[in-house]
């Protein structure tokens, strides 16, 4: 292993990281040597699975249920890191929900609902862990953000609203805090092959519809998971410091089609 991306001695919290892109980064980071924290909303045998593996690569892992969105869990998340692992060095804010209702069909409470689980959470989050970042002069937070942040979308209009938030919250951290030697950076995925919920992600659903989008893609394939666990674990190690505020579009050229 590179000393560069070694994390031995560090803690990672990943919300969102009981399958998917979440799981991917916990793996990614256990095998680097980092204490990991795998969180997600409601299924505990799927966070658990993750926690396993990520003990069978050497790390050690605890599990902390519940949605972000929810101050009193993310105060939870930090109570039972301090008293297991002393501190949380990184955080990864991944957790989402996508509603895909147009304009018309969003109701005032899927706005809030929607903005709490990206917007309002990433803010609990940085208001819980960047204290003892700040003290121990070391600390890396990223958010996984997406296309929508940047391009709108009219069948998402909460989610975008919070992904586009989300960016500025991104800069408006990095600004503050770098000179405690903490960075904020986004990471952007682009097309993915994940497990997906078809309710919510209607254009990806059938080969037809994987095949159009995937023509679209410069590279000519989608994003792999451990591409994006990668750029994660780079975006946290020493070499990147001089990285904050930034975006990383890990999305095969995507993002340069608007």
């Amino acid at each position: 292993m590179d000393k560069e991306l070694d994390f031995s001695g560090k803690t990672i919290l990943v919300t969102g990281s009981g399958r998917n892109i979440g799981k991917a980064i916990v793996l990614e980071f256990a095998k680097r040597g980092a204490n990991v924290i795998v969180n997600a909303r409601s299924n505990s045998e799927e966070a658990e699975a993750v926690a396993d593996e990520a003990r069978s690569l050497g790390a050690e892992a605890l599990v902390v249920m519940g949605t972000p969105a929810d101050k009193a869990v993310v105060n939870e998340m930090k109570e039972q890191a301090e008293r297991r692992f002393g501190r949380v060095d990184i955080y990864v804010s991944n957790a989402a929900k996508r509603p895909f209702k147009d304009f018309w069909e969003t109701t005032d409470d899927d706005w809030h609902e929607y903005l709490n689980q990206q917007l309002t959470a990433s803010w609990y989050l940085a208001k819980a862990f960047t204290p003892a970042m700040r003290e121990n002069g070391y600390g890396r937070i990223i958010h996984m953000n997406g296309p929508d942040g940047y391009s709108g979308g009219w069948e998402r209009v909460p989610h975008s609203t919070a992904k586009g938030g989300l960016r500025t919250l991104t800069k408006s951290l990095a600004k503050g805090l770098g000179q405690y030697g903490i960075t904020v950076n986004d990471i952007n995925p682009g097309y993915t092959e994940t497990i997906r919920d078809p309710t919510t992600h209607p254009f990806l659903i059938g080969d037809e519809n994987r095949q159009r989008t995937i023509s679209r893609i410069p590279i000519g394939r989608g994003t792999k998971l451990e591409e994006l666990a990668f750029a994660c674990a780079f975006l946290c190690s020493d070499l990147a410091m001089c990285i904050t505020g930034s975006i990383i579009h890990v999305d095969g050229g995507m993002s340069m089609l608007g």
